[in-house]
């Protein structure tokens, strides 16, 4: 088996070297590193592109697996064990306290592997894939922009001022846009969330539209699109469209998401 490491913050190194020496080289597991942060810090080889990837290990918070996605993800669709050392976890498989029977269910294969899907943002001359969700948001951030929303084949969904506007995976419906005002959407289910940044009007209100059909983003001036937060461009006209690719979670337990939801998300 061949694992790579990817790590969040530097005080995660720790528990990161701790995992390489006592818990994976002794059982024959061989790890490398996905960046040149890894191999200086964990004294492991770089992963050069050519070797087969069983697994990702990513340690730290959730923002740490979409930065890694967005960073390493498009050259390998390995699938990612996440050890959660954040605040929420939310996609998260094992805490640090649960690592030493995790890892030995890992080794033997008694895991499972679970696909998110996600979202393609295009704009001219460029695009980007979302796991939680393609934001589009004005440039000033004191001043309201125009919104129109399309779907393929004309039909207008929605027309208004507002200061941007949230298109989110059922993955992302826990993260800004639930903080927007969004429903949590179960992630069994293929949908996106469509939902007003800050709208002039009180009366619009989020719509829960099918994954399948492509929506057309129009803005009344040049706006800001970002990809979960990461990946950043400028554009006035985005289309939105379902994504052939899956991101894919390692999962040692049932993923029990309403459980998450409410001792992560409800509980301060």
């Amino acid at each position: 088996m061949r694992i790579m490491m990817y790590i969040g913050k530097y005080e995660d190194y720790a528990l990161a070297k701790l995992i390489v020496s006592r818990l994976l080289s002794s059982n024959g597991v061989e790890v490398v590193a996905a960046r040149d942060l890894e191999v200086k810090n964990l004294s492991i080889p770089k992963w050069d592109g050519s070797q087969g990837i069983d697994i990702a290990m990513v340690i730290g918070g959730d923002g740490t697996v979409l930065r890694f996605i967005h960073e390493i993800g498009n050259s390998t669709d390995t699938p990612i064990l996440h050890i959660g050392t954040g605040r929420v976890n939310y996609l998260s498989d094992v805490s640090a306290r649960d690592l030493p029977q995790v890892l030995d269910r890992i080794i033997k294969g008694e895991y499972v592997v679970e696909e998110r899907i996600t979202l393609k943002a295009i704009a001219a001359g460029f695009e980007c894939m979302a796991l939680n969700e393609v934001l589009v948001k004005g440039v000033d951030p004191g001043h309201l922009i125009s919104v129109t929303i399309v779907e393929d084949g004309g039909e207008e969904m929605i027309r208004a001022r507002m200061d941007g506007v949230i298109i989110a995976t059922p993955t992302g419906s826990t993260a800004y846009a639930l903080a927007a005002g969004g429903p949590v959407v179960d992630n069994r289910l293929a949908v996106k969330l469509i939902v007003p940044l800050a709208p002039f009007s009180r009366a619009l209100v989020p719509i829960v539209h099918p994954y399948e059909v492509p929506i057309k983003v129009l803005t009344s001036e040049v706006a800001h699109i970002l990809c979960d937060g990461i990946v950043t461009q400028r554009g006035a006209e985005i289309r939105i469209v379902p994504n052939d690719r899956r991101v894919r979670f390692v999962r040692t337990r049932q993923y029990r998401m309403y459980d998450r939801l409410f001792r992560r998300l409800f509980i301060p």
